[in-house]
C-alpha cells in the first residue's frame, strides 16, 4: 500500500510540472488579464513583448512571437480595443546555453472610441520664448497642414484681433489634437475651433495643446497657464536660428520647479545654417547637464527612438530633442508620434473615487445659458444636478451652494465628467459677476474653507539681496494668483539657494488652498518655488478688517 501512495505523490508532482509550452500558455493569459484590466482602467497601454523586462512571456522565437501577437489582438478586440504593432526586432539574450537571439514587438493597445468622451486626455503646455514658433507649431499640427513661413499656420490658432496683427499670442489658447485607436490623427485641414466637437466624438484619445505666451511682459500668463490648467508635459520650442536665449530659460525653470517633463522642439532648421544648428543643440545640451536640471539630452530621429523617448519621459532623468520645420515639415511625423504615445502622467483613475473637486481657470456669460465656468476636474466624478459648493465667494470668502445645469468637454454635451478631464459647467442661478478665475467647486462632504495664510516649504532660486518677513511676492499656485507677504520664517533671513518653512498671508482675498501643492512666487522674474505644507482653518478673528497693506 506504501508503495501506490509513493507512486501516486510522484505522478501528482510530475503533474504539477508544467511542460514548457504550458507554462507559456499561462503566462500568456495571465499577461493578457493583467493587460486588459489596465487598458479598461487607464484607457491605453503601451506593452514592450519578448523584451527581459518586458510584458508577458521573454525569449521568444518567431512562432511564438506571431502567437503571443495573435492573443494579443483576440483579447484587445473582444474588449473593445485595438492592439497596433509599432515595431518588430529581435534582441541579444543570455541564456543557461549562452547568448540567444529573442524576437521583440512594440505594441499600443488602445480602447476604441465610444462617441462619448474619450477615454484619455494628455495636456502638454507648449513654452518657449518669443518668435521661436510655438503658434505655428500648434497650427501645424492641430490643422494638419503646412506653414508658409509668413504666419500662415499660427493666423488660425489666434484668439484676438491685436494677436494677429503683432503676431504674438498673448493670452492662453487650447486646441486639440484627436487621435484614434491605432494611433492615427483625426485632424484634417476642415478642423476648427467650432466644429472640433465632431472630431472629439470620434477620437480615443485627446491630446491638449495649451499655447502660452512667449514675450516677457506675458509671463503672469504663463505661469498661470503652466500651474492652473496642470499640463501632464512642457513642450520647450527653441528657434534654430535664436538657440537657447531670453525667456526661453525662465519658462524652462518653472516648468522643472513644478516637476513638469520637459521636451525639447528645435523649430526653424530649414533656414538655420547647419553651425548654428549644431551651436543651439549644444548650448542646449550643456544646460540640460547643469547641475540643477540633471537630464541626458536624447536626439530623436527615428521611430524607434520616438518609442523610447514616450517609454521613458516619465522617469524625470531624458530630455527628447526634435529638429523640426514647419515650412518643409522636416520631423513633424516623429513629433505627432511621439503626442500619440504619450501616457497621461497621473493615474486619474484612483481619483475619480474621491469627493469632487473642480478648479474654475475660465468664466464666461453665454446668452441664453447663462454662468459658464470652464475647468479641470482634480478629483470625483460631476455629473448635472450634482449639489457642489462655489467658493470662496468674492464678498465674504464663504463657499455657496451651486448646482450643475449642462456639461459640455471640448464643445460636446456630455452627460459626466471624471478626475483628469477639462469641461465647461453651465451654472444654476449663478450671477456671472459672482465668479472668478481661482474659484473652486468642490462636494460639500470636503467641508471647504478659504485661508488667509498657509505654511510652505520654500527654496530661493534667484533674488538679488535678502528675504526677511513682509517680503512680498506673487504666489502661482495651480489656479490661484495672487500676492502674497511673508509673515513669519524659521530663519533670519533668506538668501538665493536658501531652503525654508515659512508662513505665507494674502493680500487681497482668502484662498481654497491645499496641502501638498506644488507653487511658484515670483517679483517680476521667477524667484523661488515651494510645496504648501499647512493651511490655517480661518476663526472669526482671523479675518482682515480694513489694513491688507
Amino acid at each position: 500500500a506504501g508503495g501506490t501512495d509513493v507512486g501516486e505523490q510522484a505522478a501528482a508532482a510530475a503533474a504539477a510540472v508544467l511542460s514548457p509550452e504550458q507554462e507559456f500558455e499561462a503566462c500568456l493569459e495571465h499577461a493578457v488579464t493583467c493587460m486588459m484590466a489596465e487598458v479598461n482602467a487607464v484607457g491605453e497601454v503601451m506593452l514592450e513583448v519578448g523584451a527581459p523586462q518586458g510584458w508577458g512571456p521573454s525569449r521568444l522565437d518567431s512562432r511564438q512571437l506571431a502567437q503571443v501577437l495573435a492573443a494579443l489582438q483576440q483579447a484587445a478586440a473582444k474588449g473593445g480595443a485595438d492592439a497596433t504593432v509599432l515595431r518588430q526586432g529581435s534582441t541579444e539574450m543570455t541564456a543557461e546555453g549562452g547568448v540567444v537571439s529573442a524576437c521583440t514587438a512594440d505594441v499600443l493597445v488602445r480602447r476604441r472610441a465610444t462617441g462619448g468622451v474619450p477615454s484619455m486626455e494628455v495636456r502638454v503646455a507648449v513654452i518657449g520664448n518669443v518668435d521661436s514658433g510655438k503658434s505655428t507649431l500648434v497650427g501645424v499640427l492641430t490643422r494638419s497642414m503646412l506653414d508658409d513661413g509668413r504666419g500662415l499656420a499660427r493666423g488660425k490658432v489666434f484668439k484676438h484681433h491685436h494677436e494677429e496683427s503683432t503676431g504674438r499670442t498673448s493670452s492662453i489658447g487650447q486646441h486639440n489634437l484627436c487621435l484614434d485607436s491605432s494611433g492615427g490623427i483625426l485632424n484634417d485641414s476642415q478642423f476648427r475651433a467650432t466644429n472640433c466637437g465632431d472630431y472629439v466624438k470620434h477620437a480615443s484619445k485627446v491630446v491638449t495643446l495649451v499655447d502660452l505666451a512667449g514675450h516677457e511682459k506675458y509671463f503672469r500668463t504663463t505661469a498661470y497657464g503652466l500651474t492652473g490648467h496642470m499640463p501632464d508635459y512642457a513642450c520647450l520650442i527653441v528657434g534654430a536660428n535664436m538657440g537657447v536665449v531670453g525667456m526661453c530659460k525662465e519658462h524652462l525653470g518653472v516648468a522643472l520647479a513644478l516637476k513638469v517633463p520637459v521636451f525639447f522642439v528645435i523649430t526653424k532648421v530649414d533656414i538655420c545654417p547647419e553651425h548654428v544648428l549644431k551651436n543651439t543643440v549644444q548650448s542646449l545640451a550643456s544646460i540640460l547637464k547643469k547641475p540643477g536640471v540633471r537630464k541626458k539630452p536624447y536626439l530623436v530621429r527615428g521611430h524607434g527612438e520616438v518609442l523610447t523617448a514616450a517609454r521613458n519621459i516619465t522617469s524625470d532623468s531624458l530630455a527628447p530633442i526634435f529638429l523640426t520645420s514647419a515650412v518643409t515639415g522636416k520631423g513633424l511625423d516623429l513629433v505627432r508620434m511621439f503626442y500619440s504615445l504619450l501616457p497621461q502622467r497621473h493615474r486619474w483613475v484612483e481619483a475619480q473615487g474621491q469627493a469632487a473637486e473642480f478648479i474654475i481657470d475660465e468664466t464666461f456669460g453665454v446668452p441664453g445659458v447663462g454662468t459658464v465656468v470652464a475647468g479641470t476636474v482634480k478629483r470625483g466624478v460631476i455629473t448635472p444636478n450634482t449639489p457642489l459648493l462655489l467658493g470662496p465667494d468674492i464678498g465674504d470668502g464663504t463657499f455657496k451652494a451651486a448646482s450643475i445645469k449642462s456639461i459640455h468637454y471640448k464643445r460636446l454635451p456630455v452627460g459626466q465628467v471624471v478626475a483628469g478631464q477639462t469641461a465647461a459647467l453651465a451654472l444654476k442661478k449663478v450671477k456671472r459677476a459672482q465668479v472668478r478665475k481661482g474659484m473652486v467647486l468642490v462636494d460639500e462632504r470636503l467641508q471647504p474653507c478659504a485661508s488667509w495664510e498657509f505654511d510652505a516649504d520654500i527654496a530661493i532660486l534667484t533674488h538679488s539681496t535678502t528675504i526677511q518677513p513682509r517680503y512680498q511676492a506673487v504666489i502661482h499656485c495651480e489656479i490661484i494668483r495672487q500676492a502674497a507677504r511673508v509673515v513669519a520664517m524659521d530663519m533670519e533671513r533668506l538668501r538665493s539657494g536658501d531652503r525654508a518653512c515659512v508662513r505665507f498671508r494674502f493680500l487681497q482675498r482668502p484662498e481654497y488652498i491645499t496641502p501638498g501643492t506644488r507653487f511658484v512666487f515670483r517679483e517680476g522674474r521667477t524667484k523661488g518655488i515651494g510645496v504648501v505644507v499647512a493651511s490655517e482653518k480661518p476663526s472669526a478673528s482671523s479675518t482682515p478688517t480694513g489694513s491688507l497693506a
